[in-house]
């Protein structure tokens, strides 16, 4: 009797797996390496998202490569005028400097004029001065004046035209004066620049970096949200497959056990 249930135990060992055995492992396989690039970078994110804070992702603006997954519309140029060869233009309150920003929170531009140690560029509101390579140095919003229209010069005076008159510009001291007594047509105004379909596309981009950070990128890549027709999809379904491995890694394992 021995040798008779010793052999049948031993035939039993050689049989094949139950064919749902064999499919339940196979599709736990196929499952776990095809969600497996996936998994890693949902995990890859989320580490970094902890840490977003100290590493200054929602300081650092996305690529424009990354940007362009999102089907945004690149916002407008808003004002541009040129001064040293430098190109400064407002797009969504921010002001660029040959589509590099050099301000946040800039109303649009009224001109841009060259002087001997540097550029002043002056919005409706303030002044902002500039060396010759377009380096912020200060920064000048007066108290008391009504909003400015036109930015010129009068030989080496700095001219602004307002609706109470004609004002003028100290950069040295930052003070704007009250009033000036120049003729307005003796006055060389600024004149608006139109940038290049590349400027207007590099400023553009710039602009929308800065609404769209590396935070916010990580943060709609990790729930799939980047890429608006499938990426909610292919979370959904990762997530599936998961859930699916969990099932039968289960499954697989107490059929073991027994």
């Amino acid at each position: 009797m021995r040798w008779c249930w010793m052999n049948t135990q031993d035939v039993q060992n050689k049989l094949p797996a139950p064919r749902r055995s064999r499919w339940v492992r196979k599709t736990h396989r196929v499952l776990g390496v095809s969600s497996l690039l996936f998994v890693l970078l949902i995990s890859l994110s989320g580490l970094i998202l902890n840490h977003a804070d100290t590493l200054g992702m929602s300081r650092r603006a996305a690529p424009e490569l990354l940007i362009g997954l999102y089907g945004m519309e690149l916002p407008p140029v808003d004002s541009a005028f040129i001064a040293a060869e430098v190109l400064f233009a407002t797009s969504s309150n921010t002001l660029y400097a040959n589509g590099e920003e050099i301000a946040k929170q800039a109303d649009r531009l009224i001109g841009a004029v060259a002087v001997q140690d540097g550029i002043i560029i002056a919005t409706q509101n303030e002044f902002f001065v500039t060396n010759r390579d377009a380096a912020l140095i200060e920064r000048f919003a007066p108290d008391t004046m009504a909003p400015m229209s036109k930015l010129g010069t009068f030989g080496e005076r700095i001219i602004v035209e307002t609706p109470d008159g004609l004002a003028e510009f100290d950069p040295q001291q930052m003070h704007l004066s009250s009033s000036a007594s120049h003729p307005v047509d003796d006055v060389a105004w600024s004149l608006a620049a139109t940038p290049s379909a590349q400027q207007a596309q590099a400023i553009g981009a710039a602009a929308l970096g800065q609404a769209i950070s590396w935070e916010r990128v990580l943060l709609d890549f990790h729930s799939g949200r980047i890429l608006p027709a499938v990426g909610r999809y292919l979370a959904d379904i990762t997530a599936l497959c998961l859930l699916y491995m969990c099932i039968t890694g289960l499954v697989l394992w107490t059929r073991r056990v027994k």
